[in-house]
């Protein structure tokens, strides 16, 4: 039997996937049909995830990259980017693997580089027509390898939906863990400070991927729909997970309650409203292509449970308030105090109460700073630390 699923797997991944890949990575304006890339993506479901099949995969798709052509390098990541997404549940995590430690590998047949290294990915394809969207190639396989190595399907490290089924031993297998069991027990917590980190990440490279001047056509708008989505799965997970930890307050112990309360800032400041403006900016230039994004996110946080999420952790706060109203009080009291004492203040003239409110006024502007203004780095190989 093992010798039977060792064949499947090979010839999976060798001929007939060679093929396909061939079919999906030609180079020209044509985007890649639905068809091949759910040929390419079946293969994960028909095969146990206690084999290796990234191995082959990532390797042949890097070998596309590699090419001349920015065609067939930009639908070879949108093709990790898919398997990356709707790849099978039980080699999400091979996946991530897999790619960090090719990433670390040399590429025997491109000396001096590593695989899915930014240069040789970028190539030097000086083709004048294909120039319009060469920042573009940049910015989103930057936001894919982000992507592909830091969450697997819909953002189901945080959300904890349709997580892998747990492996099962040799002998005396379950019948919950044939099909529909129980989920497997995640790595880390769904709001734990990594993947915290790997949401900023993740926002940050995907926000870069704005079509701008130029970039249009119907080979990026394919990307940027799946980046738009991408973005709405993942403010609908994490709202699923501050869901389930806030409606259930009294299980969040204090060390965790500062934690829980940055997932409600980034949530509320970052990415709640940063998705929305994306995908509002996105749809316009979809619709030229006959795509088009939900209308809604699937899954919002409540009012209620994000105030409570933000006031967590908030005694100190609170002290600190009651401590300038019991300074405010004493401070007007000294006020009225010296006022009594001292009549030469009440014979101040008019021109120096003025020039005193005129330097109270300049003492408390502020300056605000352009947040708005988002600086990229083009260069994404060290973005990612294991």
């Amino acid at each position: 039997l093992s010798s039977n699923l060792y064949r499947e797997v090979k010839g999976l991944t060798s001929s007939e996937l060679e093929q396909v890949m061939l079919k999906s990575t030609r180079p020209d304006d044509t985007p890649v049909k639905s068809k091949h890339v759910e040929r390419l993506v079946g293969v994960t479901y028909q095969i146990s995830g206690k084999y290796d099949i990234y191995d082959a995969v990532l390797r042949k798709l890097w070998n596309k990259m590699a090419e001349k052509d920015l065609r067939t390098k930009m639908k070879s990541v949108y093709v990790l980017h898919r398997f990356s997404v709707d790849g099978g549940l039980e080699h999400q995590e091979a996946l991530k693997q897999r790619l960090r430690a090719l990433r670390k590998t040399k590429d025997p047949k491109r000396a001096g580089s590593r695989y899915f290294d930014s240069k040789v990915l970028m190539g030097v394809d000086s083709t004048p027509e294909h120039q319009g969207f060469r920042a573009f190639l940049s910015r989103y396989a930057h936001y894919v390898l982000t992507r592909a190595q830091t969450f697997g399907g819909t953002f189901n490290e945080i959300s904890l939906a349709n997580m892998p089924p747990p492996p099962s031993s040799k002998k005396g297998r379950s019948k919950s863990s044939r099909g529909g069991g129980a989920s497997a027990k995640p790595k880390n917590p769904p709001l734990c400070e990594e993947h915290l980190k790997f949401a900023q990440m993740v926002l940050k490279a995907a926000l870069a991927c704005t079509l701008n001047d130029g970039e249009e056509q119907e080979n990026t708008a394919m990307c940027v729909e799946r980046v738009a989505a991408d973005l709405m799965g993942l403010t609908a997970a994490v709202a699923v997970a501050l869901k389930r930890e806030l409606k259930e307050p009294n299980n969040i112990d204090a060390d965790s309650e500062a934690l829980v309360k940055q997932w409600c800032e980034f949530y509320s400041q970052e990415l709640l409203p940063d998705t929305k403006k994306f995908v509002k900016k996105t749809s316009s230039k979809l619709d030229a292509y006959g795509l088009y994004l939900p209308s809604r996110i699937s899954t919002s946080l409540p009012q209620e449970l994000l105030d409570r999420g933000l006031k967590l952790g908030g005694e100190g706060a609170d002290n600190a308030e009651e401590d300038e109203d019991e300074i405010e009080e004493e401070t007007k009291s000294d006020r009225s105090e010296d006022k009594c004492d001292d009549d030469a203040s009440e014979e101040r003239s008019d021109a120096e109460e003025a020039e005193e409110g005129d330097a109270s006024i300049a003492m408390s502007a502020t300056s605000q700073a352009d947040d708005d203004q988002y600086e990229y780095d083009y260069d994404y190989d060290d973005e990612y630390d294991d």
